[in-house]
């Protein structure tokens, strides 16, 4: 289980709109095979490491050990279950109860009617966190969002002139790709864009693919056309709006644009966050200004913060890493646990999880 789990994490960020989910199948107490989900979900995990098997005989009487109860349904995929029964495995170990509605139980009760033994045992935290963030946007519409704060240890993201790079230093920054190529996607306000004209992708030698698609908070479609974001990839872009023209030199197929409704004079973040969970992504990670940030934190909707502090002070002149989320006493504070920290160089960076 311990390596199904390492299955499972390697998949993070390309799986979606199905949930990361890892595999192992063992023979006369030894390893045969190992499966992750592949690219965009096809196939899943059990399928995975079941085709890595040559000789399907060999199959017969083996156990496989799997982070997630196997499908039980037909989506994009065939029920792995059926895999599983026609292959004649004699145990099958599942770390955690799929709680999808339409299997939540089902193929254990499959498995056990055709007489093959199937053993729940929660494994560890990491893998029910990973199921944690399926889960939530299959029954709460709503994504696990990461922000990603890189700061000045007095928490400035920025000179008062805007100046932002850089804050923190290469191996941070490399941190920082790595976590875009874990993430389904990537959510920024438009003052980002037009103050940094950034890329916003992965830069990581041979992770370049997973560039996460981007969703951009633009509420009068006031970002130029020649943008990078709009001319140098070709994985979608999503741009959220309220108002104004959409922008007919847009040729590119992959730029779509969203109309969401209004919360006051700003764009609804509910209404942002279930639209985008609603096209299959489960895991967002932020890379927004101060506003964008203050704004999810106040409304609850950060489940994570990894927040990278460099050994640099600006003083009470920079921009602040959050704006205000109304907090007036230390009973309204927004409470995270701290999971971890690491020093990159003379940078810290401190893992946050909401509690």
């Amino acid at each position: 289980m311990q390596l199904a789990e390492r299955m499972a994490h390697r998949a993070i960020g390309s799986t979606f709109p199905n949930p990361p989910v890892g595999a192992i199948i063992v023979k006369d107490k030894t390893i045969i095979a190992r499966g992750w989900t592949q690219r965009n979900g096809s196939p899943h995990a059990e399928v995975h490491a079941i085709n890595q098997v040559r000789n399907k005989k060999q199959l017969e009487g083996a156990s496989i050990y799997t982070t997630l109860e196997p499908c039980y349904h037909v989506g994009r995929n065939p029920p792995c279950v059926d895999k599983i029964i026609k292959y004649k495995f004699s145990k099958v170990f599942i770390s955690e109860i799929d709680k999808n509605a339409l299997v939540k139980g089902k193929s254990i009760k499959k498995l056990r009617k055709r007489k093959i033994k199937v053993i729940v045992k929660n494994f560890g935290n990491q893998t029910r966190h990973i199921n944690k963030v399926f889960f939530k946007s299959l029954n709460n519409n709503l994504p696990y969002i990461t922000l990603k704060i890189a700061s000045t240890a007095d928490g400035k993201i920025a000179t008062k002139s805007k100046k932002s790079k850089w804050i923190t230093n290469a191996v941070s920054r490399q941190h920082g790709h790595m976590l875009r190529a874990q993430n389904d996607c990537m959510l920024v306000g438009k003052g980002t864009i037009i103050e940094d004209n950034p890329s916003l992708d992965c830069r990581l030698s041979g992770l370049e693919s997973l560039s996460p698609d981007l969703f951009i908070l633009d509420s009068s479609l006031n970002i130029p056309s020649n943008y990078k974001i709009y001319t140098k990839h070709s994985r979608n872009v999503f741009v959220f709006y309220s108002d104004g023209k959409k922008l007919s030199k847009l040729n590119n197929k992959n730029i779509k644009h969203i109309k969401v409704s209004k919360k006051g004079s700003e764009l609804s973040l509910k209404d942002i966050l279930n639209k985008i969970t609603n096209l299959g992504y489960m895991r967002i990670l932020v890379e927004g200004g101060s506003h964008l940030s203050g704004s999810l934190i106040k409304n609850n909707y950060v489940d994570e913060i990894q927040w990278f502090r460099a050994s640099k002070i600006i003083g009470k002149d920079g921009m602040d890493a959050v704006s205000d989320i109304g907090v007036s006493n230390m009973e309204s504070t927004k409470n995270y646990v701290l999971l971890e920290s690491k020093n990159y160089g003379n940078d810290i960076l401190t893992i946050y999880r909401k509690g």
